[in-house]
């Protein structure tokens, strides 16, 4: 069953349901005032005939005559006409052709007197058990001295409609009021219901595209809020579908371009060992050292490509302890103080006191290790590289990698972090141009992240920023 059929079946189920608990509570109601709308129309009918029997009697018609005229009436109205005395027995008795009711011998008032001096109303049941509503009026000594046994009321009774039927005379305005509702309720269902599935309709028709291979896709963002929340959602989704489809499109070519290079040494240096092209033994000796050194290239690659898969992936786990990051910018200074001396580079390394961080400290010496062989790497002779930290705010503490060297032209400062990227190609092919992509990677795994600047003509500096507490 599709979510518009169920979302219109719901509504018009509710309707049903409120109008099936708005009857039954309607049928309580009417229970309970049952006896008094019986009593009200009682009086519609009986008082007419009440009136007319009291002036016929005041006219001195006699008792004959007002009951003929009594016998005539209740067979047009329907209606049991009694007369009775002081005690309540019957002393004349008029039904309806139909003879409902069955003779009476005396009003069957159960646990009170039957009280003639003034109007009253009251009930009883038959012995057919057959509820009876009544009026009695007074007639005492309308009728004189006539011969005869001498009423002293009229009782006037009708049947006591049960609940069903006193409902039944209810029952067709009510249905019909229970069919507009429902109508109008089926009508207003299907423009909700539409507002509901034709957006999870749109989003499930751009999932199989989706699927299809078709990326580019987004959905309008309408409906009620949870559904825009779900436009949204996929729609971000999407686009992250989109941006990693191409990322993977780029990895493989980025990817391939950086094999070619060193497989095709070696094979061409591998085939010239094989033909004899290398001769002597000083050009094979070299040929075999081309061949190692581009193994060794693509075997630091695939590396590096593996351990930024792994690192992007989350399946690289940071080990988190309290990390002296004093002592960890001073034990890397160490390392590359031997290396800088050589080159002919100053090393210099400035520590503010900052506080301890949270992290792994295996993973961020890589990080700075990177930055500074970087650095020396495109520091010229007589140059400087600089290591200097500071708090940069209650969360945050920044240490910043700076060189003296060409610096990076300000167009290609948004790529320096992109894979295989290498900004001065004089540098060399000795990288693989994933090391700071790595070295980004690992920043963000502890909730920072790395900037790079390039003031023009003043070098290069890489600010890494790291929380102080882990995120």
């Amino acid at each position: 069953m599709s979510l518009r059929t169920r979302l219109i079946l719901s509504h018009a189920l509710i309707v049903v349901l409120c109008l099936a608990i708005v009857a039954f509570a309607a049928l309580l109601i009417l229970q309970g005032y049952r006896i008094r709308f019986a009593a009200a129309r009682l009086d519609d009918m009986t008082i007419p005939i009440y009136v007319q029997a009291k002036l016929l009697a005041e006219r001195q018609a006699s008792l004959d005559e007002v009951w003929a005229n009594l016998v005539e009436q209740s067979q047009q109205t329907g209606v049991n006409i009694l007369l009775v005395d002081d005690q309540g027995n019957v002393v004349r008795q008029a039904s309806p052709g139909d003879g409902q009711g069955g003779r009476l011998e005396k009003i069957p008032v159960e646990g009170q007197a039957l009280d003639v001096s003034k109007p009253y109303h009251g009930t009883y049941v038959t012995s057919r058990r057959q509820n009876w509503v009544y009026a009695a009026y007074p007639l005492a000594e309308l009728f004189g001295s006539q011969g005869g046994s001498i009423p002293e009321a009229i009782v006037l009774a009708v049947p006591l409609s049960g609940a069903l039927a006193l409902w039944a005379s209810f029952a067709e305005p009510f249905l019909w009021a229970g069919l507009i509702a429902l109508v109008v309720s089926v009508v207003i269902a299907i423009f909700l219901a539409r507002s509901v599935y034709r957006p999870v309709q749109r989003v499930t028709e751009a999932a199989e595209r989706i699927a299809q291979g078709q990326y580019d896709q987004e959905v309008p963002v309408a409906g009620p809020e949870e559904v825009r929340g779900l436009a949204l959602g996929f729609n971000k989704m999407a686009n992250q579908v989109k941006l990693s489809q191409q990322r993977l499109r780029d990895f493989v070519a980025d990817v391939s371009h950086e094999l070619r290079s060193p497989l095709t040494a070696v094979r061409g240096f591998a085939q010239a060992i094989l033909d004899g092209t290398a001769k002597d033994s000083e050009a094979q000796s070299r040929a075999a050292q081309i061949i190692q050194d581009e193994s060794m290239r693509m075997i630091r690659l695939v590396d590096d490509i593996l351990e930024l898969s792994r690192i992007e992936s989350g399946q690289t786990q940071m080990s988190l302890e309290p990390v002296d990051v004093a002592a960890l910018l001073q034990h890397c200074h160490e390392l590359f103080a031997m290396r800088a001396e050589e080159k002919g580079v100053t090393l210099k390394t400035e520590l503010g006191t900052v506080p301890r961080i949270v992290g792994d400290i295996d993973r961020l010496e890589q990080v700075f290790s990177n930055l500074l062989d970087n650095a020396l790497k495109h520091t010229p002779e007589g140059g400087e590289v600089s290591i200097f930290t500071r708090q940069s705010s209650a969360e945050f503490v920044e240490i910043t990698v700076a060189d003296t060297g060409p610096g990076i032209p300000q167009e290609e400062l948004p790529h320096v972090f992109e894979r295989f990227y290498q900004a001065d190609a004089s540098a060399g092919k000795t990288g693989t141009g994933l090391g700071l992509a790595i070295a980004r990677e690992i920043a963000r795994a502890h909730g920072g992240d790395i900037e790079a600047r390039s003031p023009s003509g003043a070098g290069a500096e890489f600010i890494v920023r790291l929380p102080i507490k882990p995120s």
